[in-house]
């Protein structure tokens, strides 16, 4: 069964695993590591959505899917719970 995040009413597909170079991502993008998700969900629908784009399955704008985020009020707990499902990496705290 494909992988989802529901926002705003829209299914988007989920890459069926971690990238291996996660962290790596969200530093360049936010200046945060995975383990620093809360950081990132108090920041803004933009810095939601640059949490998300790395575990999607094909790309979408940052603008589009932080208007998304932005529109629905259950986004936010929908990232957490994505991160919190997502396998630790070795070395990096919980």
């Amino acid at each position: 069964m494909a992988r989802v995040i529901t926002i705003a009413g829209a299914a988007l597909a989920l890459a069926a695993v971690r990238p291996a170079d996660l962290d790596a991502q969200l530093v360049a993008r936010t200046g945060c590591a995975s383990h620093e998700i809360e950081t990132l969900l108090a920041a803004g629908p933009d810095r939601v959505a640059l949490a998300v784009l790395p575990l999607m399955e094909g790309e979408m704008e940052v603008s589009d899917l932080a208007t998304m985020i932005g529109s629905d009020r259950d986004a936010v707990e929908a990232v957490r719970a994505l991160y919190a499902d997502l396998p630790p990496v070795d070395g990096v705290p919980e």
